[in-house]
């Protein structure tokens, strides 16, 4: 039997000694007390006996020196190989020299001695039984060889050789005992070793998260390389350490107490689901099982983890792309509602403001009404603005505005309207809110007043929900590389940062039934639709920060549009419109300002006055929306002709339609209703300059760059 197959690995990961181990540390430990007798012995007694025995010294010298040979030898490393064959060779040197003196002193009394003692020596050793039995024959051959030459009636002999025969047999009947439940042990340690040698393998190689808790105290006792790699610890900086002092689980107290708790026996096999926290802070998504177990005479708990983040993240960005979808499909029918409701209120606005432009030309009207007719007049530009904002929402419209707008005064009037509810009533309500401008004066931007003034105020009053202790809003902004930045800040709680990237979508709010998650949504349409960008950090201080990016607007040479509209020859005018509000208002508008006007209902009409009747006309304004054929195949059949009017789409969809539809193409310019009347002019007269001065080719901000088809 080689020490691999008797070695066994212990619970502590130590390594129990060989049989050939153990019996070389016993016939040390034998040897060197016997050495230590056999030098106190014979000196006693020629020291302090009056008639020394010096066969005895004899003998005990001699066992005295073979003894310090068989010492001598087990240090020597290949004595392991022979410790059998040498100890029988050690107990057949002392049998023989010490019968042999025995019987020329005629003194059996050593002898004697030494053939009882050696088989209960050789008890101690972890012989097999067949070794045993070889040391107990050569001592029974021995005896009955050399008791042949004492006197048999000496009572030594008689009762020596019996005393022999029973040390003999009790010692065999140990050693057979001994042996057998050696071999148990050995059995057993061997699959104590087998299996510990597969649980660390295991425990090693395993992707699974492995860890193993104490139960009286709950710290880490090992993990396991996946355990390491996974969370970013290594496992000497986190054996003996509570999972609370690394913040590995978000509920830690709640673990503790849970591993408190356990018995040993317990085990769980459901499969418990778990967040753990790495070491740079990332979440680990885990679901678990256990069993208790016993470790170095310590009660433990093995927790076998498998990592499900990657399922956990799918799963999350599927119930996400779900909701975008249901959002989409839900902002598709806000929007297909909101356009139509559009529509039909930019063509009751446009033929107000048709009939107000008329009444204002009328000198005893505004004489008498100038007031009321400029404030309806602004209550119509808001009220183009504010479906403007509803077509924002739906994110369908495509233009972009035109104006100039000074940003120090759009904020200034914002922070102004928002400071009764900002700090007057947060101050009832015991905290303190403050805005703080650090603004230096800024370029014009290009944008609507309104709409940026709306968007503003929302910042603002978003700041507020995010500080209900209160605190400071404060507002900054600089030039940087042709761009105007403008900050946002606020002390809040912050933006989770599982929600940053989503909180410009529609509908989706962290305010839950307080909000509509609408806000955000419309600001982001807003900036894009001015070129610009807004976007969203939290501060590493505290709170968030919102970032608007505003592209400079560079002025623009203004024409003298009254000039030019002053020089307007009189056209021919074709207004096609199935509203009939708005095709008499276009006819008493344009009848107005001296144009010729032939109205018509539909595109079936309009083609009919054209094609069959050739009636020459210099401009057709024609509505896109109608029933049977919309504006885009009038302007197709328009076109078609061998000297096509110009033509006009005049439509409440201008702003959802992009710059580069296809179609855009067919028409010389789009037309927004309620109409600009002061663009319309200019663009007329464009048409006129054109018409009556040959190969003269004008453009107009604001309107598609056109050219008379040839």
């Amino acid at each position: 039997m080689n020490a691999a197959s008797n070695g066994a690995t212990g619970s502590d990961g130590g390594t129990l000694p060989s049989i050939e181990a153990e019996a070389i540390s016993r016939l040390r430990l034998l040897t060197a007390v016997s050495v230590l007798t056999e030098i106190a012995l014979p000196a006693a007694e020629a020291v302090f006996s009056t008639r020394p025995d010096w066969t005895a010294i004899k003998v005990e010298s001699i066992w005295c020196a073979v003894t310090l040979v068989l010492f001598g030898a087990t240090w020597h490393q290949s004595f392991i190989r022979i410790w059998k064959p040498a100890s029988l060779l050690f107990a057949t040197v002392l049998i023989v020299s010490t019968g042999i003196l025995s019987t020329k002193g005629d003194s059996p009394a050593p002898f004697m001695f030494l053939l009882v003692l050696l088989p209960v020596g050789g008890a101690i050793l972890p012989w097999k039984t067949r070794w045993h039995c070889g040391l107990c024959a050569l001592c029974l051959l021995s005896g009955l060889t050399f008791a042949t030459r004492f006197h048999w009636q000496d009572h030594l002999v008689i009762s020596g050789l019996p005393a022999m025969i029973a040390s003999m047999l009790g010692c065999h009947f140990i050693s057979v005992a001994l042996t057998r439940q050696r071999n148990r042990i050995n059995a057993y340690l061997q699959a104590l070793e087998q299996s510990e040698g597969k649980f660390r393998k295991i425990f090693e190689t395993s992707g699974s998260l492995i860890a193993i808790y104490s139960i009286s105290d709950s710290h880490i006792v090992d993990v396991n390389p996946a355990w390491e790699k996974t969370l970013g610890y290594s496992r000497d900086e986190v054996l003996g350490r509570l999972p609370g002092d690394l913040e590995l689980i978000p509920a830690g107290d709640h673990f503790v107490r849970w591993v408190s708790s356990l018995k040993t026996g317990d085990a769980g096999i459901e499969q418990v689901p778990v967040v753990f926290r790495g070491r740079q802070g990332t979440l680990v998504h885990c679901i678990y099982s256990w069993s208790t177990l016993e470790l170095n005479h310590q009660d433990c708990v093995l927790v076998i983890g498998q990592d499900v983040t990657t399922r956990v993240q799918a799963e999350e960005e599927l119930r996400h792309n779900r909701e975008l979808l249901v959002n989409q499909e839900r902002l598709k029918a806000v929007g297909e509602l909101a356009s139509g409701i559009a529509h039909d209120l930019n063509n009751s606005l446009n033929a107000l403001r048709l009939w107000l432009e008329v009444l204002c030309a009328d000198p005893s009207v505004t004489s008498r009404h100038e007031n009321a007719l400029q404030l309806i007049s602004r209550i119509v530009r808001d009220a183009s603005a504010t479906i403007g904002r509803l077509q924002d929402f739906a994110r369908r419209r495509h233009d972009r505005p035109v104006e100039s707008v000074d940003l120090n005064a759009i904020i200034g009037e914002s922070v102004q309207m928002a400071k009764s509810t900002l700090e007057e009533k947060n101050l009832l309500l015991g905290k303190s809110i403050q805005v703080e401008l650090e603004l230096p004066r800024l370029p014009l931007v290009v944008g609507d007043p309104s709409e940026l003034r709306q968007l503003i105020l929302n910042l603002l009053l978003n700041a507020q929900d995010a500080m209900p202790g209160g605190g400071t809003i404060r507002i900054s902004g600089h030039v940087e590389q042709e761009v105007i930045a403008v900050r946002v800040e606020d002390e809040g709680y912050g933006i989770p940062q599982e929600h940053l990237s989503r909180i410009f979508e529609p509908f989706f709010s962290t305010k839950g039934e307080h909000g509509t998650g609408l806000g955000l949504s419309i600001a982001y349409a807003a900036m894009a639709r001015i070129g610009g960008s807004i976007s969203a950090v939290n501060r590493a201080e505290r709170g968030a920060m919102f970032t608007l990016n505003f592209p400079i607007a560079y002025p623009v040479p203004i024409r003298n549009t009254q000039q030019d509209a002053d020089e307007i020859q009189p056209l021919r005018v074709m207004v096609t419109d199935d509203d009939a509000n708005n095709r008499e208002a276009f006819k008493t508008f344009l009848e107005s300002r001296g144009h010729t006007v032939i109205a018509t209902s539909s595109g079936a009409q309009t083609l009919e006055k054209l094609i069959d009747e050739k009636l020459l006309v210099d401009v057709v304004l024609c509505d896109l929306g109608m029933p049977l054929m919309n504006g885009w195949e009038v302007a197709r059949r328009v076109k078609s002709l061998q000297m096509p009017p110009f033509f006009l789409l005049v439509t409440g969809w201008a702003a959802e339609i992009p710059p580069n539809h296809p179609d855009r193409d067919l028409v010389d310019a789009v037309i927004a209703k309620p109409v600009d009347l002061q663009a319309l002019n200019q663009l007329l007269a464009d048409i006129s300059l054109a018409k009556f001065t040959p190969g003269k080719r004008t453009e107009q901000s604001g309107f598609r760059s056109w050219q008379r088809p040839r």
